[in-house]
């Protein structure tokens, strides 16, 4: 019987599974094995022999050969090299895949079924409204498949795709669409409620634990203000968008997606949700870019929000465009505070 200390020793250099894996296929005389590794010392060659002890054994004819023991040892070694092989490619048998991972990839994938569908009914009247429903067909596929081959952006994207659903969902779904089974509901209400499940599923531990997610547990509080403002700032601008004399008559998907300003509001809660993510600099740039869109002062989402509030009337009132402009930059402000964070990890690394 081989002594444990000595069996892991015997397998511990490469040199010497090569020489286990060369004498599985046939024995082999000393200078055959030489010139095999590749070894010009013989000193080294009979070392590692030597090492290998009762694993290796030499034949009457002066041919080195494996023992029983070493053919137990190489079936040792060629398991763990497959192991090591399936953690490298994040190849996972399905008994050892947590029923949460299984779970929120099949939701992913119906999901994007469901935006497909969308596709293939709903004419939509602009080119800038098929950008959304192709960025959460291809959002929720990539996702399932991020998440089945143990990938950690996949996290990221799951929840960012969540995020922009339901943003839209708090405009687009009203009591009064719901109560009349109009297109919209009909489509959205199903892809509200399965990404629900896919939120609570994807914050349960078993999923973070097979993405080795670990940077959610803890959030710095300039994390929390920079994607606050950035996402409130995106809903108010939704918010005031949906009071537009183009939008508050029709607001079906297709409508509400085409338009551009819309586009740049949900860009705005995406690069929040980025931002408490911890994606700091797509999450900033995002929210910068769209904030500055379109031109300021009169170009801030919140200037006509203002005056149609009443407060104080007059559109060049100074008052009006300095909280115009405040309120305005709101995601321009999360998304500086973002760069800083960025920037304070630099210099403290």
């Amino acid at each position: 019987m081989v002594d444990p200390a000595e069996f892991f020793e015997a397998i511990s250099h490469p040199e010497r599974i090569r020489i286990l894996k060369i004498l599985s296929k046939q024995p082999s005389s000393f200078a055959s094995l030489k010139r095999q590794l590749a070894i010009e010392s013989s000193g080294n060659l009979d070392y590692h022999l030597k090492k290998l002890g009762q694993l290796v054994t030499v034949r009457k004819d002066g041919l080195y050969g494996l023992s029983d023991a070493g053919r137990e040892a190489l079936l040792s070694i060629e398991a763990i090299e497959l192991w090591t092989e399936m953690k490298r490619r994040k190849i996972r048998i399905p008994s050892e895949i947590p029923k949460e991972v299984i779970f929120l990839g099949s939701l992913e994938v119906c999901a994007s079924l469901l935006v497909f569908w969308f596709l293939a009914i709903v004419n939509v009247p602009s080119y800038w409204g098929y950008l959304p429903p192709i960025a959460l067909l291809l959002g929720g596929l990539g996702a399932a498949f991020g998440i089945f081959t143990q990938q950690k952006l996949s996290w990221k994207v799951v929840l960012v795709k969540s995020a922009l659903i339901f943003s839209m969902g708090l405009f687009l779904l009203k009591p009064r669409e719901i109560s009349q089974s109009n297109s919209t509901a009909i489509f959205y209400v199903p892809l509200v409620a399965i990404e629900a499940i896919i939120v609570v599923f994807a914050l349960r531990r078993p999923l973070q634990d097979f993405l080795d997610i670990h940077e959610a547990s803890r959030i710095s509080l300039p994390t929390h203000i920079a994607s606050l403002l950035s996402i409130s700032s995106g809903m108010l601008l939704i918010a005031l968008e949906m009071t537009s004399e183009r939008l508050i008559n029709k607001v079906d998907f297709a409508t509400f997606m085409s338009d551009v300003t819309i586009l740049a509001a949900l860009t705005i809660v995406i690069g929040g949700v980025l931002i408490l993510l911890k994606s700091y600099i797509p999450g900033a740039l995002l929210s910068i870019l769209c904030g500055l869109y379109p031109r300021p002062p009169e170009g801030f989402h919140a200037y006509d929000f203002i005056i149609q509030m009443g407060f104080p009337t007059g559109v060049n009132d100074p008052l009006t465009i300095m909280v115009a402009v405040v309120v305005g930059s709101l995601p321009i402000v999360g998304g500086v505070i973002a760069m800083f964070i960025v920037i304070r990890k630099i210099r403290f690394q």
